[in-house]
């Protein structure tokens, strides 16, 4: 005698095995959101990173603007005064750093400029300029620095 089987049953049977288990989806679901926590991660490190690049050459072009400044002044040393620039250049200044800038997210900074004799005869001097500024995601403070050795104009 032959048994005939629904064709119901055979339906169930086969759906049984199709599909993934609930341990599988788990797994599959906490790897993607690890996956996309460490994406977001990366972005966000490497926009700080960018950042912080952006304001590190803004502070060395302001320090250099103001040693470009210094230097281009006439230094004519008479009678043994070495007397060299006028103290408006040589006094710390704070300044705006060169970045793009949204709703007042200014970064400031201040250029120490610092003018060492290094030779009487012959007259050089060391011009120094530092910038110090701070980077807010951070929160420290940093310091760019330039120096240039520079000779009378004779």
């Amino acid at each position: 005698m032959k048994i005939v089987r629904p064709f119901g049953a055979i339906k169930n049977r086969r759906a049984g095995r199709a599909g993934f288990t609930l341990i599988e989806v788990v797994l599959s679901a906490a790897i993607a959101a690890l996956l996309l926590a460490g994406m977001f991660q990366g972005y966000n490190m490497a926009g700080r990173n960018a950042q912080y690049a952006a304001c590190s050459m803004a502070a060395n072009a302001s320090a250099m603007q103001q040693l470009e400044q210094i230097t281009s002044t006439d230094w004519v040393p008479s009678a043994g005064k070495l007397q060299l620039f006028s103290p408006s250049l040589t006094n710390s200044q704070t300044v705006h750093l060169c970045l793009p800038s949204a709703q007042g997210n200014v970064v400031a900074g201040t250029n120490l400029t610092t003018v060492t004799q290094v030779s009487t005869n012959p007259p050089y001097v060391m011009i120094q300029v530092q910038c110090v500024w701070t980077f807010p995601s951070y929160g420290g403070t940093y310091t760019n620095t330039v120096a240039m050795l520079r000779a009378p104009n004779e």
